[in-house]
């Protein structure tokens, strides 16, 4: 089993997923397009994630992905940083504390983060366009990262641009040429993106379904 460092390793985990974007664009997307001042309705709630135990939540301007369940795992898998001491285990160099319960041979802990993935402001506006809602988030002075959001019964689904497929189809698209490194940056007119929505642009996906409100 590999060395398990717990709660830290897992919020270093959690924020690598918002990894450098492989493409940009130079300005939000699609252009020519007024920003939103806040989420639709039909967009809030609560929602759960298809692929880990997390629970997207949407209000008026954040989406917040929360991460709220029990974990288990071995004591072979603590590292060697790592002591378990009764009820909990102490990181030996941060000296950070993680409680702890005996299940069996096994460890119980719960894991508790909410990283929020969007909110609205001056670097991070919504477009709606055919559709569907495009969060654009400011990656540096000149350039864009873009995801696409669509809600169809009851599943919202959460796409970004990550497949060779779909630096492909920009390049074609866009009729861009460059032998620089990633993040890779596009400038499209509205034609254009509309066009790589149309060939299926977007292609790397998750997929969460809205939680069924409680009875009072």
């Amino acid at each position: 089993m590999k060395p398990l460092k717990l709660t830290s390793i897992f919020i270093i985990f959690i924020s690598l997923i918002a990894c450098e974007p492989p493409v940009t664009f130079n300005e939000p997307q699609p252009t020519d397009t007024d920003n939103l001042s806040k989420f639709p309705n039909r967009l809030k709630g609560k929602y759960t994630s298809l692929s880990d135990n997390s629970t997207l939540s949407v209000t008026d301007k954040l989406i917040q992905r929360i991460y709220d369940y029990d974990y288990k795992f071995h004591p072979n898998q603590l590292d060697s940083n790592s002591r378990l001491a009764s009820d909990s285990i102490v990181n030996l160099i941060t000296n950070e504390i993680t409680l702890v319960k005996r299940e069996g041979d096994s460890l119980l802990t719960h894991i508790f983060y909410i990283d929020t993935l969007f909110q609205m402001n001056y670097e991070n506006v919504v477009r709606k366009f055919k559709g569907y809602y495009f969060l654009n988030t400011r990656y540096n002075k000149e350039s864009w990262e873009v995801k696409k959001i669509s809600l169809s019964r009851g599943q919202l689904i959460i796409s970004s641009i990550s497949a060779q497929l779909d630096l492909d189809n920009l390049k074609e698209i866009t009729e861009t040429t460059f032998d620089s490194v990633p993040p890779y940056k596009f400038t499209a007119t509205k034609r254009q993106f509309k066009q790589f929505i149309k060939n299926k642009g977007f292609s790397e996906i998750e997929t969460f379904v809205r939680q069924k409100k409680s009875g009072l």
